[in-house]
């Protein structure tokens, strides 16, 4: 028997319309480059006018938490997002790249009721997907 036997009423036929759903959101880690002695700077002005968390710590510890590093990584954001922080970087002057990435988060719901199973930790919740799929459930695609 399952780990995840309390959950079978998802695909025993108990309770009708299960499925997976899968939702896909695209993210991009924005990248600023420096040249090989770090961050001149010009650069470290212009990184402080786009990066809120650079902005609110004192001038001195951003140079000493900058000094000597070869790039930067201004975080994971939402492609969109990404691709504004991005171009804001750019027009002011910074060498800057974006590495594309996938978020694929898979739940369930029921698709007559409308009614979402809200599993809140994580492993339990990728065991019971990995269940339902094992068992027969189908997989549907997000309207992003």
């Amino acid at each position: 028997m399952s780990a995840n036997a309390e959950y079978s009423y998802l695909w025993d036929g108990t309770e009708l319309g299960w499925v997976v759903l899968e939702h896909t959101r695209d993210e991009a880690e924005v990248l600023v480059a420096f040249g090989v002695d770090g961050p001149t700077l010009a650069e470290i002005k212009a990184l402080r006018s786009v990066s809120a968390a650079l902005k609110k710590m004192p001038a001195a510890d951003v140079l000493k938490q900058l000094r000597g590093l070869g790039s930067l990584s201004l975080g994971l954001h939402e492609s969109r997002a990404a691709r504004k922080l991005q171009m804001h970087c750019q027009l002011m002057g910074l060498r800057v790249s974006a590495l594309p990435a996938q978020d694929v988060q898979r739940s369930l719901i029921n698709t007559l009721t409308k009614r979402f199973l809200l599993i809140e930790d994580d492993q339990t919740c990728r065991a019971v997907v990995a269940d339902a799929l094992a068992n027969g459930l189908r997989i549907v695609h997000s309207q992003n």
